[in-house]
Order: C-alpha cells, then structure tokens, then sequence
C-alpha cells in the first residue's frame, strides 16, 4: 500500500504589491517543517519546502498539504496557498502561531483542518485520525508537550540547494516577560520551558550532520536562566559551532556569561530593545529596559567579541515626530550591525491589539499589512502617514550605502571573515528589501 504524501509548507512573504517574495536562497530557515516531519509517522511520506527559496510541486498530487501561519503576509499567503490546494483535493491543514491567535472563522474558508497550540500534541492526533478516516474539523492542544521527549528535527529534509549556511536548533521555548505586543509571550501563555542540554547538543550535532556548523539558536529568549545556559554553553564549547540567537538585554551585566557564550561559538545575539522612549516602554509592560543603559551594554557586550543585531518598534504611545531622527541617531552612535524596525503592528489575538480595538483606533484590517512596514492604527502622537514615512525614510537612511559601512567599519566584535561577510551580506540584502517595500526580516 503507497504511504500517504504529505507536502509541508513554510509559505513566503508578500511584497508590497502583493507578490510572493522569491530569493535564490533561505538564509534562516525556521524549524516548524523539520520537527513536525519528525514527529510524523514512518508510514507517511513527508516533503518540506520553504516557499522564499524553493518552488512549490503544484502538480503533485498531495493527499495532506500542511501550512504554517507566522503573520500578516505570511498567513494571508497562506492563505492563498490553502485555496489552491482545496481546489486540487488535497486535504488542507493550518496552524502555527498566529493561526492559533486569530479567529477560527478568519481561517475556516482556506483550510479543512486548524491546528492550535503546539503542533508536537495535536499533529500525531490528528495523523492518527487520517488514518481511521476520522479527521476533525479542528484540534486544540490538549496538553503542553513535553519537551524532553522531542526527537531530532528531521534536517535531511532541507533541500540543500535552497538554502543558505545556518540550521536552526531549539533550546528553550517561549519567554516569560509579558511584551503586551508579543504574539510569542500570548501563544505560550508566557510560559518558559528549558530543553534538556544532552538533547540539545544531540540536535546541534544532527544539524552539523546535515552540512553545517552555523546553528541558528531559534529561542525566542536564550538568555532568562543564566544556570541552564552556563550549563548548554559549556557543553557547546567542544562542538566547535558558530552560533547566534535571541537574548534578553539583561545578559550585558554578566561578564561571565558573555565570555562563555564567545567560548561556545555565539558570535550574534540579537535583542529586543524596542524603543529609546521609557514612555513607550510603559505602553508595551517592558519598563525593565533601561535606554540610559544602552551604550553601556551594547559597549560591553561587542567587547567580548559578539556583535549586536536590535529588534525595536516605533509608533509607541510615547513617539513622537522626533523618535526617527532620535532613533537614527542612537543607532548610528552605536554603530548596531543589524537593526530592525517594526511599526507597532496589533497582532489578533495579543493584548495590544485587544488594547487598541476597545480604544478604537484600529483603521486597517488587511491583514497582508500586519507585517511592521504598515500603520494600520491611529498613533497618539502624530498620524498614521508621519508614522509610516518616518519608518521607511528612517531604514532607507540608516541602509544607505554608505551608513551601512559606517556603522560595520571598526567594530571591535571579533567576528570571523566569513561572518563579516555574512553581517554585510544580510545588510545589503536588507538594503534591496527596503528598496522594494519588503519589511526586513520577514523572509
């Protein structure tokens, strides 16, 4: 008998005209595809695709067509994938993060099936049921799944073809800080669940098997418990892996801490400042960030070799017409190798976007420009317009040609060529996207 096939999609982004972004490869690719093939019975014949890089098999006939939805572009092409695959007589199945967020009925037209929660409980459910001819319409997550009990992603999967260096390996999952903004800390419940270091460095040496030693720590805060990490990073140290991830700020105070992440291979780290405005901090429930520390952090932190990438969102409460030029300014001073900006974007299903509906100041529900390049609400302090041609005039400065070296040269972080190019790399990449509309960091 001829095993089901089941084709799993990471869909793409769209671009500003609302086209499907295409690159010749997938730089960071995530781990949702290989972890549930992994997890998937041996009598299913699984195939992976990342759409940004590799073409979708649309002639196949695929009896089980999964799709994951990160948010705003990436689900409504989703979305889009969904209804083509319905029409081909595929059984259509969706989930991730903002799929578990969003309204049943705003899925329900593009899929058969929804997934909520975390796909390690509900996916064998509802694989189990396909075979008794028994699928339900929908499955929530029962229980919070273990995760001692992960198998390795499966990484052969990836077609190497398309893509780039770095595999992703999960250590920790979730973040117990309460960001009202975050659909991470509202999909986890701020829930915060550490990995086993022994099956974590099993996961690293399957990811270097499949042809790699840059790992991508997918983490959405590596750095909360300073134990466990002393712990995962002494043990990386004789894996000889180049590493970056996510982290909170709060790491920059621990020398200790940043000497053995270097040792271990951590060469990005990547934080999510957020604002300069302590107003804004209030608005968003994360006044532990200190902005008069910044400098100092960021100082200390590249002095022990690792370079600085930042994460921050403008049209906070406490923005103004001045946060543009402010925040050029703070960037440029301290020369941040990679930073990304977000619109204040109310996610359904967060607190914020609960938030701003009751205030009545959301204006736009087309959830293709819930990406972070787009106002769709009414800021406090200046319009929705200033708001979004501040943000684009903003990355266009700060990725011009020539402040993008200025903020690469001379930076004491010890990277290696190979990630000097890479740093420069994804810069120019973000330089192209910012030139096309495409919201850095999306794909």
């Amino acid at each position: 008998m001829e095993k089901p096939k089941i084709l799993l999609i990471s869909p793409t982004g769209l671009d500003s005209k609302g086209k499907p972004i295409i690159q010749r490869k997938t730089y960071l690719p995530g781990l949702t595809m290989p972890q549930l093939a992994a997890i998937t019975p041996e009598n299913f014949d699984v195939t992976c695709i990342s759409e940004t890089s590799e073409p979708i098999p649309w002639n196949v006939k695929w009896d089980i067509v999964g799709l994951t939805g990160m948010g705003g572009a990436g689900v409504i092409r989703a979305y889009q994938i969904g209804d083509i695959f319905k029409k081909k007589g595929s059984l259509v199945v969706m989930g991730g993060i903002a799929i578990s967020l969003f309204d049943e009925e705003m899925t329900r037209p593009h899929t058969d099936v929804i997934i909520t929660g975390e796909a390690e409980d509900t996916w064998p459910r509802f694989l189990s049921d396909y075979l008794k001819n028994d699928v339900k319409p929908i499955y929530k997550m029962e229980k919070v799944p273990d995760v001692t009990l992960f198998p390795p992603p499966s990484y052969h999967k990836f077609n190497a073809k398309y893509y780039g260096k770095w595999r992703p390996v999960q250590a920790t999952r979730g973040c117990p800080f309460p960001c009202t903004f975050c659909s991470i800390s509202e999909f986890f419940k701020r829930s915060y669940r550490k990995r086993p270091v022994d099956q974590v460095i099993r996961d690293v040496r399957a990811a270097k098997a499949s042809g790699s030693k840059y790992i991508a720590f997918i983490d959405d805060n590596i750095g909360v418990d300073f134990n466990y990490c002393r712990e995962l990073w002494t043990a990386l140290i004789p894996e000889k892996i180049i590493w970056a991830s996510q982290c909170s700020l709060q790491i920059a105070k621990e020398d200790e801490m940043l000497e053995l992440a270097y040792d271990s291979g951590c060469r990005i780290l990547s934080f999510g400042v957020e604002t300069i405005n302590e107003a804004s901090l209030a608005h968003i429930d994360k006044e532990w960030n200190d902005p008069h520390n910044y400098e100092k952090a960021f100082s200390n932190i590249k002095s022990f070799g690792i370079e600085i990438s930042t994460e921050m969102i403008l049209g906070l409460d406490g923005d103004d017409e001045t946060v543009f030029d402010r925040t050029f300014d703070f960037i440029m001073k301290n020369k941040i190798a990679l930073p990304r900006m977000y619109i204040l974007t109310p996610v359904p299903g967060t607190p914020m976007y609960k938030e701003l509906m009751a205030e009545g100041r959301i204006f736009d529900h087309d959830f293709q420009k819930y990406v972070g390049g787009s106002a769709v609400f009414h800021p406090k302090n200046m319009t929705a317009k200033t708001l979004q041609d501040g943000y684009w005039n903003l990355y266009k400065r700060l990725y011009s040609t020539k402040n993008i070296l200025k903020r690469l040269k001379g930076n004491p972080a010890n990277l290696s060529t190979y990630m000097r190019l890479f740093v420069f790399g994804t810069n120019m990449i973000y330089h192209d996207h910012i030139r096309r509309g495409i919201t850095p960091g999306i794909v």
